[in-house]
């Protein structure tokens, strides 16, 4: 049986209609009676949609199926709902007395209009997600596509580090193998070999930063944590190697779950069919495999992974959507700076695009972006301080 799915809908309800197989004919009527706070109910069974429907206009509101739904001749549908917070709190209650899995839905939808991140402490810092938090970026490579080679020995790095901790870097992330298309795998060990001097040296001088290890190895993060790092920060959503889904999961370590469909990232001319569904499903699944596994929720962290296996125009998609990731209750990461998809569209090198990416940040700080994964720190702390000052929700 299909898992239910909970997610907030795309503002676009046309579109959101017309893949859930809504009845044409009533298409244009319905756009304009759904507005509000959209949620987009995944793999209901045909009664338990017909249920729902009629409590949802039993409550004075509607929830869209698929137009075969009261004839049952569909197995599965998604749905629409529409309604205010008060709509969806009265929803919640009535479904908790009907049949089927609609008490397993109540539950969820619960938890999705009402998600109160946990807390994270890492070393001495508290990650309340009251505010956004800046994540500086270490490549220690000879080949990253911003900065390969700049800080490719340890003084450099370490320096860089300092730098960026100055500026008000609130994570040092650090990668020992380029993601850029195109790169070369490199092993474990060379990896380890890359990273670890850097990351004993951060150590000796600061013992509170948080440090990330971008790596997809088990080795390299068990040698990275073991001599002073504090997350995970898997490209591949801990899909390359199993040994480290087990290890992060057994110990607890906070991790960085970042979706892709290639490592090393492959061209943004991919096709993309419905981008944010995938993203979402996939997101969805892992944290829920994570959980199941021993991991706790409020340590798991979602990167939607832009960039990697996405076209441009489905990379401007996910930042224009990307609030609908909020449903999955987890903190979520960006991670724009620098990448091709914003160099091509305006035409600009790698350090003129420190700005758009500053730009966006401040923006999507709104739409429940809490870690910004950046080269520039200082340009972007001085953004999100800007954006600060101003109330996006009213």
């Amino acid at each position: 049986m299909n898992e239910i799915i909970v997610k907030f809908a795309n503002q676009n309800i046309e579109k959101e209609l017309e893949s859930i197989g809504f009845d044409k004919s009533h298409l244009r009527q319905a756009i304009n009676k759904y507005h509000g706070t959209l949620v987009k109910v995944k793999n209901l069974k045909a009664p338990e949609a017909n249920i729902l429907k009629q409590l949802c206009l039993s409550l004075g509101f509607d929830c869209a199926v698929h137009r075969e739904t009261i004839t049952c001749k569909c197995d599965y549908t998604d749905c629409i709902i529409f309604a205010n917070i008060a709509g969806y709190k009265k929803l919640t209650e009535k479904l908790k007395q009907q049949p089927f899995r609609l008490k397993e839905l109540s539950s969820k939808l619960h938890n999705a209009l009402n998600n109160m991140l946990e807390p994270l402490h890492v070393r001495n810092t508290l990650f309340d997600w009251t505010r956004p938090y800046v994540m500086g970026i270490l490549n220690v490579t000879p080949d990253s596509f911003s900065d390969g080679g700049k800080f490719n020995n340890k003084n450099a790095a370490v320096n860089h580090a300092v730098k960026m901790i100055e500026e008000g870097a609130d994570i040092i992330d650090i990668g020992g193998e380029s993601t850029r298309p195109n790169a070369a795998i490199i092993t474990p060990e060379e990896e380890i070999n890359r990273i670890i001097p850097v990351i004993k040296e951060i150590r000796k001088l600061n013992q509170n930063i948080p440090i990330s290890v971008d790596t997809r190895n088990y080795l390299t993060a068990k040698a990275a944590i073991e001599e002073g790092a504090d997350i995970v920060n898997d490209v591949s959503g801990l899909d390359y190697d199993k040994k480290l889904f087990d290890y992060v999961c057994e110990l607890n370590i906070p991790t960085i779950i970042m979706h892709s469909n290639k490592v090393p990232a492959v061209s943004e001319n991919a096709v993309d069919s419905d981008i944010i569904e995938e993203i979402y499903n996939s997101l969805y699944k892992k944290i829920g495999k994570m959980i199941i596994s021993g991991h706790r929720k409020g340590s798991i962290i979602a990167d939607t992974g832009i960039g990697f296996g996405k076209s441009k125009d489905g990379c401007f998609d996910i930042l224009s959507r990307h609030e609908e990731f909020c449903a999955l209750g987890v903190p979520l990461l960006l991670g724009i700076s620098r990448k091709s998809f914003i160099r091509k569209e305006f035409n600009i090198t790698c350090e003129e695009a420190d700005i758009p990416t500053a730009l966006y940040s401040a923006m999507l700080s709104s739409q429940g972006v809490n870690i910004h994964r950046v080269h520039n720190v200082k340009l972007t702390k001085q953004y999100l301080d800007f954006a600060a000052k101003i109330n996006f929700s009213q």
